[in-house]
């Protein structure tokens, strides 16, 4: 009888997930800087990048580790997973086409936010954030989205993932926080001013479904001295969002 072998498969996944994670944060790395992020010794990291090797997670280019293309594919079979998402990237194709400017749909899942779709007006380009994870603090779609959820989850957010600086405009104080979301429940869209990235500036607005929980997000993007005022923003997300709702509602009654 082995009564610690289940905590100890589970200890070993969750260390391959790190190493992943970690290739990904470093954007590719080698075996002594996954090792030095992660804060495990060389040996047993290039284990679990050896494995990770071997089933396509990861692949050794060189001497240096990057994530594998079966992740790519994974990607894609979650984006796919809910046939509403399309109606999604409609909408955000649709307003992308009609402001000039780049437009994502994010959804929020275990309390971060995931760009599922990134839309410009150029079919031809696919916006750079696809696939990306934001803090739900200081990105637009993030804050959309936590002010449709209780104050207790929000917190439990914030304690999971904390309240990094990425900016010097990044929110860092949870009361701060809680401010910006009371701002966002009463005007009905959510702001980041450059608090993610410098020199990007994001209007969003949740997207319901029709039994009151959250959807995901729109966002409309850009460098601060190109896009218009905020309210000329949010007239132009409000009805294509009201637009989506209603599509989400016939879908489910159809």
């Amino acid at each position: 009888m082995e009564p610690n072998d289940g905590g100890d498969r589970r200890k070993t996944t969750a260390t391959s997930l790190r190493v992943v994670d970690a290739v990904d944060e470093l954007d590719g790395a080698r075996l002594t800087e996954v090792a030095e992020e992660v804060g495990l010794s060389t040996s047993t990291v290039y284990t679990h990048l050896k494995t990770l090797t071997e089933y396509g997670y990861v692949t050794k280019m060189n001497d240096r580790y990057e994530l594998g293309l079966k992740l790519f594919h994974l990607g894609e079979e979650a984006r796919r997973r809910d046939g509403r998402y399309e109606l999604a990237r409609e909408s955000a194709l649709e307003l992308a086409n009609t402001t000039g400017e780049e437009v994502s749909f994010a959804v929020e899942e275990n309390g971060r936010s995931t760009i599922l779709f990134d839309e410009v007006s150029n079919p031809s380009v696919e916006g750079f954030q696809v696939g990306h994870q934001f803090y739900m603090h200081n990105s637009a779609s993030g804050k959309a989205m936590l002010a449709e959820f209780p104050d207790e989850y929000i917190d439990d957010v914030i304690d999971k993932w904390g309240l990094p600086e990425e900016t010097q405009n990044t929110i860092t104080d949870r009361n701060r926080l809680f401010e910006e979301i009371e701002t966002v429940r009463s005007q009905g869209y959510a702001v980041n001013d450059q608090e993610a990235l410098e020199g990007l500036r994001a209007v969003a607005i949740a997207v319901e479904c029709p039994d009151g929980t959250v959807f995901g997000s729109l966002d409309i993007s850009g460098p601060p001295y190109r896009l218009p005022s905020d309210a000329e923003l949010v007239e132009l997300l409000r009805p294509v969002v009201s637009d989506l709702e209603q599509e989400l509602a016939s879908n489910e009654s159809s």
